[in-house]
């Protein structure tokens, strides 16, 4: 098995925090868990896209795990709902955690593992739904663990039986 974390690169959709565009997907992407953006309404949503990346290209998806580091921002517990989108905004897996400690990041994961294949992986989306007491976002970002494709270096020895060929080409 392999991994490898995807993360956001793009927003569909913002409201009620201080970081929009390009800021705010980078702070959720720049693997650094002192920069955030912060919920500075009521009512507020982030849903964003998430990079692709060519290395589980024809490979086996075991499983995803969605990461979410945030904190309170300062006026209680704060309860975030995050959820996994496919490309048609289908909510694949969705959780509620309680973050209780103002300015001290806490780590949630969720993880998915039903009927994966990289084109549903290149098509994710992550969605942050946080109640009214506000809070931090920190880190956003998804692991891919997955089976790389098998490749034959080499040489490959056929001794007897019958071998049909369905479609495509053999080099010799």
């Amino acid at each position: 098995m392999a991994t490898v974390i995807i993360r956001p690169n793009g927003v569909e959709a913002v409201s009620g925090f201080d970081q929009t565009g390009t800021g705010l997907y980078e702070r959720l992407s720049d693997e650094d868990d002192s920069t955030s953006t912060t919920q500075n309404q009521s009512s507020a949503e982030i849903r964003v896209t998430l990079e692709t990346d060519s290395v589980y290209a024809g490979a086996t998806i075991n499983s995803i795990e969605l990461i979410i580091i945030a904190s309170s921002s300062g006026r209680g517990a704060a309860g975030i709902t995050y959820s996994i989108l496919n490309s048609s905004q289908t909510v694949l897996a969705s959780d509620t955690d309680t973050f209780t400690t103002e300015n001290a990041t806490q780590i949630q994961g969720l993880t998915y593992s039903t009927s994966l294949t990289p084109t549903i992986v290149d098509g994710l989306q992550i969605l942050i739904e946080p109640d009214s007491n506000g809070c931090k976002i920190h880190e956003a970002y998804i692991e891919v663990d997955y089976d790389p494709a098998m490749v034959l270096n080499g040489s490959v020895e056929l001794k007897s039986g019958k071998f049909k060929i369905v479609s495509g080409k053999i080099k010799i």
